[in-house]
């Protein structure tokens, strides 16, 4: 897929390897930089993504005490080739001249340096970042550039981005969706119907591996316990302390009544007469203590103190986990209706907040307005690219925005994007 004949690069390739170089060269004399994230995937805790366990596992296992150094190591370099893969498909088909070279490479490398540093972060962002521009490059050559023998690849990065960053698991439907659009007068071909059943049912594939990798270890096949504790803590946040009448199962009416409690004793509520954007930067400021330090404590707490007899070793470890991870899904569900006006005000504030401004979300939303109705009715690849830009950069934000909260962390995979579709608008205006 990348193919070097040093003897005759040019000097712009030169110039390019050069920062390659320098920002390899930063990341190795860069100290590895612990979190508690790291600790939780080398004990393999039950909410961490099989992926990046079985990485940091596999390499502290075979280099002992020093596995930190090649993790960093790892991260650069392969986050290094796929910046570069993206790079050189994101110029080729949006025709990118060196004024525009320029501010793409910048914003594909900003991640590597301060505040981000994620090639010296020892978590998950390390290979994620690399991998999703692998999958978004590939997705590009399946979609535009009629590399339909990419597939296999297509689908062997999809899978390793999901047990990575989970985050990203409903992504491969807006391909099947570009995908759709673009064949749809024949999509009960063959192949094309083969390709959409593809596209979508590797969705299920990473969710049966998911399962199955928890049986092995914890003893129960359900999914990773991480998603609804943390999508529960902004309607818990927003509660009242009667709500625990709509719950209906005694256990879990405890956890949030334990939790509200907490969460009052420790301040860590909506005071009074606040704005609902200082409502959010309060939530925004404090989420990993809301969710973290006390509704997921609470909940594995009072099922570590209330275990079931007949568990087994593996069970007993895990079973709090899965259990919380339940509450807190009943939790998300009653809540959110329950309080939906002050739920999805908060929900509105923490998306724009992701993109600094209202104007630009309005922005990406009109271009997928757009785009979807140019595609739909007058299909154009350039209309295309534009759907899948605005689509992808919009799913993750409002992801994101349900199950956490709008830090750079869980959005600057997407600035590559937000650039390319502010170019592809421009280009487009130019040509109108």
């Amino acid at each position: 897929m990348l193919k070097f004949n040093f003897k005759t690069l040019s000097t712009k390739t030169y110039i390019l390897f050069s920062v390659y170089l320098g920002v390899f060269l930063f990341c190795i004399f860069t100290d590895p930089i612990y979190s508690h994230d790291t600790y939780s995937y080398l004990r393999a805790m039950p909410f961490r993504q099989l992926g990046y366990v079985f990485f940091m596992k596999g390499l502290n296992f075979v280099f002992g005490s020093y596995f930190d150094v090649v993790v960093v190591f790892v991260h650069t370099v392969f986050t290094l080739v796929a910046v570069h893969y993206f790079y050189l498909r994101a110029v080729s088909l949006f025709k990118l001249h060196t004024l525009l070279k320029i501010p793409l490479l910048v914003i594909l490398l900003f991640p590597f340096f301060p505040p981000m540093l994620i090639a010296n972060n020892l978590c998950s962002e390390g290979l994620g970042y690399g991998l999703y521009l692998l999958f978004i490059a590939i997705g590009l050559d399946l979609l535009f550039n009629n590399k339909r023998n990419h597939l296999k690849y297509y689908i062997i990065v999809y899978l390793g981005l999901v047990f990575v960053r989970s985050q990203f698991i409903f992504s491969t439907l807006i391909f099947a969706g570009v995908y759709f659009l673009i064949f749809r007068r024949s999509i009960f071909k063959h192949k094309n119907l083969l390709r959409i059943i593809i596209l979508c049912g590797i969705i299920g594939i990473a969710s049966l591996t998911e399962r199955s990798y928890h049986k092995l270890k914890d003893g129960f096949f359900k999914p990773t316990p991480l998603g609804y504790t943390s999508a529960s803590t902004a309607p818990i946040y927003l509660s009242d302390r009667s709500d625990d009448t709509l719950i209906e199962q005694k256990d879990y009416r405890t956890i949030f009544q334990l939790s509200y409690d907490s969460l009052t004793k420790k301040d860590l509520l909506p005071k009074p007469n606040q704005t609902v954007k200082e409502n959010y930067i309060f939530f925004h400021n404090n989420l990993p203590k809301i969710c973290n330090q006390t509704i997921r404590a609470q909940g594995v707490n009072y099922y570590l103190n209330n275990l079931p007899k007949g568990l087994s070793e593996k069970q007993l470890r895990s079973y709090a986990f899965f259990e919380a991870e339940a509450a807190c899904k009943v939790f998300t569900k009653t809540l959110i209706i329950k309080n939906f006006d002050k739920w999805i005000a908060l929900y509105y504030t923490n998306l724009t907040y992701g993109f600094y401004t209202p104007i630009l979300l309005f922005f990406v939303v009109f271009m997928f307005l757009f785009s979807l109705i140019r595609t739909t009715f007058y299909y154009q690849k350039k209309y295309a690219i534009l759907f899948l830009l605005s689509s992808l950069i919009l799913s993750n934000a409002l992801f994101i925005a349900f199950a956490s909260h709008s830090i750079m962390r869980y959005l600057f995979y997407n600035y590559a994007l937000l650039f390319l579709l502010f170019i592809s608008t421009v280009k487009l205006l130019k040509r109108e």
